[in-house]
């Protein structure tokens, strides 16, 4: 079965009943999720008016899961029970937006949440049907206690439809120099302000929180740089949120959900070894090769999703060059990506964002095939020929500086940066 499932994927399509979900209802074109900006909250962050990431107040959560709940409905008996493989149809969804642009009416949650898909793994070409499949495990849905949308048993995000729309529309900017990104760094006054600081005292002997909030207070605040997609989409919201909370993880102001991830204060602490310069991290996309059919009408998309890198660069001095990294640095990146994908199932944030690089690159796929044109599928909604109003999010600038420290042989380490990289189109090279 092994070697069938490698060389071609016929046994798959011909096992697999094909009851694939397409509700041809439609939905209100300015609200496709039906959110309001009560609950556009994500790995425990919330945007404000001024583009201002917070962390959400405890209090908050439960009254936001309470509507949340109330929000989603009743689901489908047909798609409540788990299945190992859920099938979704493009030609299904293309219609249900036609219907929507047409009646105005509400899409229906089955359609909003992608048939309860918690991971898109495999594509389906049928040209005799004149549609491509998606499919990947799935089952009904609730609200966790963060406010995600997660399957029943499982607990793991499931896939949205405004998501998956926002990775079709942007596939090209994908392809591009700078493509999909997102990186949250201190601005180049606050950069000035902090070293003048630093000149104006000689010897730091003693370094405590008061210190700490004068530095956070001096930098002010961080500035967001997103690339290649629509700031004002939940798509940037999930970046932004995954990268803050990368950072968090790795200053030491979060612990990780899983062991085997210490931030760099507590690895450096552990080695009685300090970091000169500023650790940077990001996270990439991270895929076994890509597997298809014989025929070209079956492929799939498996793998972590994503993996960490580590430079160093001057806090003070940006103008230098990132340099190699340091050991420990090295050793927190190692760490992050071995454990990438059981954090996955533990913290819902970096399973979101591995599901954008997973629909990013499954969209990046479908158009360096030419898939759509194979099959003849018109989806001018799909892919944005024709506008579709999607949920707006607010649109994320900045967050407050947060300064950690340790003192390490009398030296002092006080903070990291990082950001997250999806390099949709690279993935596509190993097939």
């Amino acid at each position: 079965m092994s070697k069938t499932f490698d060389n071609n994927f016929g046994w798959l399509r011909k096992v697999i009943s094909l009851t694939v979900i397409v509700c041809a209802t439609g939905f209100n074109v300015t609200n496709v999720v039906g959110q309001t900006n009560f609950f556009q909250t994500i790995g425990g962050v919330k945007i404000d008016a001024l583009g201002v990431l917070n962390q959400v107040p405890a209090e908050f959560k439960s009254q936001m899961r309470q509507q949340l709940l109330e929000n989603i409905g009743e689901i489908d008996p047909a798609i409540a029970k788990h299945a190992n493989l859920r099938m979704i149809s493009l030609k299904g969804i293309e219609t249900a937006l036609q219907h929507a642009v047409d009646s105005g009416s509400e899409l229906p949650n089955e359609i909003k949440f992608m048939a309860g898909i918690q991971r898109l793994e495999f594509v389906f070409v049928y040209p005799e049907k004149q549609d491509i499949v998606l499919a990947g495990t799935g089952e009904g849905w609730t609200v966790d206690n963060e406010g995600n949308v997660v399957g029943i048993t499982t607990g793991m995000p499931v896939i949205r439809l405004e998501d998956f729309l926002v990775a079709m529309q942007t596939a090209e900017n994908a392809r591009k120099d700078f493509g999909i990104s997102v990186s949250i760094d201190p601005t180049q006054e606050g950069i000035e302000r902090l070293n003048a600081l630093f000149k104006s005292v000689s010897t730091i002997d003693q370094f405590g929180v008061d210190d700490a909030r004068l530095v956070e207070q001096t930098m002010g605040h961080n500035v967001i740089s997103l690339t290649g997609v629509p700031t004002d989409t939940r798509y940037a919201n999930v970046l932004v949120a995954a990268d803050h909370k990368m950072k968090r993880m790795a200053m030491g102001f979060e612990q990780a959900a899983v062991e085997g991830i210490p931030s760099v204060l507590d690895l450096a602490k552990q080695r009685r070894k300090a970091i000169a310069m500023t650790p940077r991290f990001w996270l990439e996309c991270s895929y076994q090769p890509i597997k298809k059919s014989e025929d070209g009408l079956a492929w799939h998309i498996s793998g972590a999703g994503a993996k960490a890198l580590t430079e160093e660069e001057s806090l003070l001095d940006r103008s230098q060059k990132p340099q190699k990294a340091h050991p420990i640095a090295t050793t927190w990146a190692e760490n992050m990506t071995a454990k990438f994908a059981e954090l996955s199932q533990r913290d819902a944030v970096f399973a979101e964002l591995r599901n954008l690089m997973d629909m990013s690159v499954i969209a990046a796929l479908i158009h360096k095939e030419n898939m759509l044109d194979k099959v003849n599928l018109k989806a001018p909604l799909l892919t944005g020929e024709r506008s579709v109003d999607l949920p707006k999010w607010q649109s994320p600038r900045a967050v407050p500086a947060h300064c950690s420290y340790c003192s390490i042989n009398n030296k002092w380490m006080i903070t990291a940066s990082g950001g997250v990289q999806i390099d949709s189109w690279g993935m596509l090279e190993d097939v």
